[in-house]
């Protein structure tokens, strides 16, 4: 966060700063205040990262990714910004907005005949702590039109293992209205076999430290094999994040990995830059090529 903090400082969005560099109350209420301006001025943006079938090229859905343009157009990748928002009330407003903008713009897919296929939306093991967080989404998907099965909602273990008991009520309630459940990350927080079997997620995904060292790491190797024979054994897929390579690819497939996502396959696109991607590559189906194809 101290990297993130520096560079939100440099950007001019927080103010003077204690000598420990903690934020007080008032500068993450300040901070919280400037995301609902950012909101106002269309600042935010999202961009959506295709993942696709392993082994054919499919598409099978995207990942909503959001980024901060500035002014003075600077732009803000979320490492930046999302740890100070979880810092106070900054993650609710932007994470039901980023909600709603991915509902929206899925939908709007769907009516337009461009894709049919789910969005993910990252949530915050501090959006958990919202009692109200499935009434949200439930209403945000009535509101926008789009299927319940077309949104999937990505946690860490992290989120899933510090969000107790009403996390998981939360999660059942969602997944219980169709809503579709992965697993972000797994390996790199308070991984447990019992959470696994207490929340039905439908994916693991695994973090992509561990996909773009795997290819040079024996051991990076064995953790990416074996969490793709825990999940199969668990009658789960699995999305291998930051496939770069075709290399990395040629492993993925014969560890029999499911799903990918990475520059490999395509960078994130804005939404206006979606329908002409699923048109440029028409002919492999209702998405790109196959992947290193």
């Amino acid at each position: 966060m101290v990297a993130g903090i520096k560079a939100l400082t440099e950007a001019g969005l927080l103010g003077p700063l204690p000598a420990d560099g903690i934020p007080p109350a008032d500068v993450v209420a300040a901070f919280a205040d400037r995301l609902r301006e950012a909101i106002q001025r269309d600042e935010l943006r999202l961009t959506y990262q295709p993942q696709a079938d392993a082994h054919t090229g499919r598409l099978t859905g995207f990942e909503a990714l959001v980024r901060w343009r500035l002014p003075d157009g600077t732009v803000l990748p979320p490492d930046v910004f999302v740890p100070m928002a979880e810092a106070g009330e900054g993650i609710h407003i932007l994470g039901e907005w980023v909600l709603r903008r991915a509902c929206e713009t899925a939908a709007a897919w769907l009516r337009h005949g461009v894709t049919d296929v789910p969005v993910a939306v990252n949530l915050s093991s501090l959006q958990l702590e919202n009692e109200g967080l499935a009434r949200t989404v439930l209403g945000v998907l009535t509101e926008t039109g789009l299927p319940a099965a077309n949104l999937k909602l990505e946690l860490t273990e992290t989120a899933l293992f510090q969000g107790g008991d009403q996390a998981r009520q939360i999660l059942l309630e969602l997944r219980g209205a169709g809503v579709r459940l992965v697993l972000d990350d797994f390996g790199t927080g308070h991984s447990s076999l019992a959470l696994l079997r207490k929340v039905p997620v439908e994916a693991l995904k695994i973090d992509k430290h561990f996909v773009q060292a795997m290819v040079e790491d024996r051991d990076a190797a064995a953790i990416v094999h074996a969490v793709v024979a825990l999940a199969h054994a668990l009658g789960l897929q699995v999305i291998a994040e930051g496939v770069e390579t075709a290399e990395q690819l040629l492993f993925l497939r014969a560890y029999r990995c499911d799903r990918i996502q990475g520059f490999h396959f395509s960078r994130p696109l804005a939404a206006e830059d979606v329908p002409g991607f699923i048109a440029r590559n028409a002919q492999f189906g209702n998405a790109g090529p196959p992947p290193g194809g």
